[in-house]
């Protein structure tokens, strides 16, 4: 903890089922299977865990999500197919990741699920939907599709956010497609 060995007369245990009631299962795996390679002794502060969460599954993932919602439901999506670039992505993606879990590199395999995630935070803020151009439906179900894709991959890291993000596609699908 802190560049230190944890020790109970140091007072520096983390108790792991504190950590899991205040931010739940999948936060707390997301962290350690991110920052710690599993075959080495890894370091944890409570300010690099915030910071993760914080960046990649609330600002990261969470944001994406909500931000491609509400813009689904403000546009009358048509499109049925995804478009060449955003499919190109989605493969190379999938690609290295299968690549790294062969390699058990599983920190590895997350870093390419999150380049993806910011590849469509970048390509929305690039093709700005929300100004009703001709392509914002073709955009919109881009990152959906995406996002489809994301939930397939996080599975084996995050089951529960992975089903959340399942559960809320399909449930918006019959008001937005």
């Amino acid at each position: 903890v802190d560049g230190q060995k944890m020790s109970k007369s140091l007072g520096n245990v983390i108790n792991p089922f504190e950590l899991v009631k205040k931010y739940g299962t999948d936060a707390v795996r997301y962290y350690l299977l991110r920052e710690i390679l599993p075959t080495e002794d890894g370091d944890f502060s409570y300010e690099k865990f915030k910071q993760r969460y914080n960046s990649d599954l609330a600002g990261g993932i969470g944001n994406l999500l909500a931000r491609t919602l509400t813009l689904a439901l403000k546009l009358n999506i048509e499109v049925k197919k995804p478009g060449v670039k955003i499919k190109k992505e989605v493969d190379k993606t999938s690609k290295n990741y299968k690549k790294y879990l062969k390699d058990f590199k599983f920190s590895e395999a997350l870093k390419s699920v999150w380049g993806l995630i910011s590849f469509c935070d970048k390509y929305i803020n690039e093709e700005k939907p929300w100004e009703q151009k001709k392509n914002s439906s073709q955009v919109v179900f881009n990152i959906l599709f995406a996002l489809d894709k994301i939930s397939d991959l996080l599975l084996p890291f995050l089951p529960e956010t992975s089903e959340r993000i399942k559960k809320i596609i399909e449930s918006k699908k019959s008001k937005i497609l």
